[in-house]
């Protein structure tokens, strides 16, 4: 549904006296969730209040497009996680329009990080509080480089990859056969510390 239909139930309801809050509440139960924002309606009922019950947005002479870029980054802070079509919708413009103006605010869309668990504000501060004193320790009597750290991991006898090739375009390039999935792989262990590999062997795969 077009943003001016939506203006159009806003002067409506708003001459039947229908209140900002029921107004949207009407209009996302028929038209879909976040369809309005509550501040939308309430800028268009203060605009016919004034006396102006026009259903442009902008003036003529000004770009449709323009956006209140203080109001835009108080939006965008408070709810990082909004779409630009929401925010969109909240400021009466295109999702294009808002997708420009917050890369020009230097605001980068980014996916939220994946961690294995929430930790709680307690645990959070013992993980600050040990790491401190670890840290105080350090610069007393430093242990960080007595360190050592083993692990171990399965590498594949065979484990050629495919390489790129500069060809003409009607010229095929090289085969390589793919490594057989079951193959054998050798158990290398490592131990290591600040000063680097301290030792390594390798494991024999006919022996457990």
């Amino acid at each position: 549904m077009s943003f001016r239909r939506f203006r159009e139930i806003f002067l409506y309801e708003w001459k039947n006296g229908t209140s900002v809050a029921v107004t949207a509440q009407k209009i996302n139960i028929a038209f879909g969730a976040l369809s309005v924002s509550e501040r939308t309606v309430l800028r268009w009922y203060r605009k016919f209040e004034q006396g102006d019950e026009s259903l442009e947005t902008e003036p003529r002479g000004r770009p449709e497009t323009r956006v209140d870029t203080d109001t835009l980054k108080e939006l965008v802070e408070a709810d990082p996680s909004r779409t630009a079509r929401e925010l969109a919708v909240d400021l009466d413009v295109s999702h294009t329009t808002v997708n420009r103006h917050v890369r020009q605010m230097g605001k980068v869309k980014k996916l939220e990080k994946w961690v294995p668990h929430e930790l709680t504000d307690q645990q959070k501060l013992m993980r600050q509080q040990m790491a401190s004193s670890l840290l105080i320790r350090n610069e007393m009597e430093p242990f960080l480089d007595r360190i050592v750290t083993c692990d171990e991991k399965g590498i594949l006898y065979d484990n050629r990859k495919r390489s790129g090739q500069w060809l003409d375009a009607d010229e095929c390039p090289n085969q390589v056969a793919r490594p057989n999935i079951q193959q054998k792989k050798i158990m290398v262990t490592v131990w290591w510390s600040m000063g680097g590999i301290i030792h390594y062997s390798f494991m024999n795969p006919a022996k457990p």
